[in-house]
């Protein structure tokens, strides 16, 4: 299956090197929240996919809901209040997305950035639907609507030759989470003890946390465990995609960097987010 994006409003276009960098007078031009995301990607080198070895950088952090609601101008996220104590409630991950409404992310910062013309995705027959009090009748775990309007279905074509951001697939989010050539070949992002590096069932209370409170893996990643399951690029069984790291709610042997688990492409109940990344040289 390939699948597609709705041209949105750009707010500021400019040049953007494919080093991820921009110059200090471009620096001027961004929104600073955007900017400091954009200066938070790490580099990771070495990477290599059937016979084929490129660098990219990806996300410090999961995308936060200050990030998304600066480039997308909403915040559809279930935990948006009461954020726990000492915590931060706009540097929790968004959540409550879909693996399209990750997409169309990637396309508008993509266009912010370096223009339309180097999004990695076309979206058409975009279908949405609003989580109401209906759509709450049909969730596996029951709990009050959010009311938020997300992409529910539509047709992507996706493009690795353009240089805009985009999800990981799979392997590049492994690689990335066992520290890439930095790897210890720990059994989690960082560590052999969870509780080091990932908010998972038995010590989230059940909700995100602020994103950057556990320990970091060998590139200095955060949350690559456990806060909320970080959807990749690439689709398992017909409608799903898959997901990585464990969530919130998350079991340990669900939290493992060889666990691979099947995403709706529809959100979930406020336990998926996902985490941007841009191709170097390839």
């Amino acid at each position: 299956m390939k699948k597609r994006f709705l041209a949105l409003p750009l707010l500021v276009v400019l040049v953007f090197c494919n080093s991820c960098k921009s110059t200090n007078s471009e620096k001027s031009l961004v929104n600073p929240i955007i900017q400091e995301n954009l200066d938070n990607l790490v580099l990771v080198e070495g990477f290599e996919s059937e016979g084929e070895k490129y660098n990219f950088k990806i996300g410090r952090y999961e995308v936060t809901q200050e990030f998304y609601e600066v480039v997308m101008g909403t915040n559809p996220s279930y935990y948006k209040k009461n954020p726990p104590a000492g915590e931060k409630q706009n540097r929790r991950p968004v959540e409550f997305v879909s693996w399209f409404d990750a997409l169309a992310f990637c396309n508008k910062l993509t266009t912010l950035i370096m223009g339309e013309k180097e999004c990695c995705y076309t979206l058409s027959n975009i279908v949405y639907k609003t989580d109401d009090d209906e759509a709450a009748k049909e969730k596996a775990i029951k709990e009050p609507p959010t009311y938020v309007t997300f992409i529910k279905s539509a047709d992507v074509v996706i493009d690795h030759t353009k240089k805009g951001f985009r999800l990981p697939t799979r392997e590049e989010w492994y690689f990335a989470a066992k520290g890439g050539l930095k790897s210890q070949n720990y059994k989690y992002a960082g560590s052999n003890n969870l509780d080091e590096v990932s908010w998972y069932y038995s010590n989230s209370g059940r909700h995100t946390h602020e994103v950057g409170l556990k320990k970091p893996n060998e590139l200095g990643l955060y949350d690559m465990n456990g806060n909320v399951d970080e959807f990749c690029e690439d689709q398992i069984y017909d409608t799903n995609r898959i997901s990585s790291g464990g969530s919130f709610f998350a079991k340990p042997k669900e939290s493992v960097l060889t666990f691979v688990d099947d995403a709706l492409e529809s959100p979930g109940n406020g336990g998926q987010g996902f985490r941007i990344i841009c191709i170097m040289n390839k």
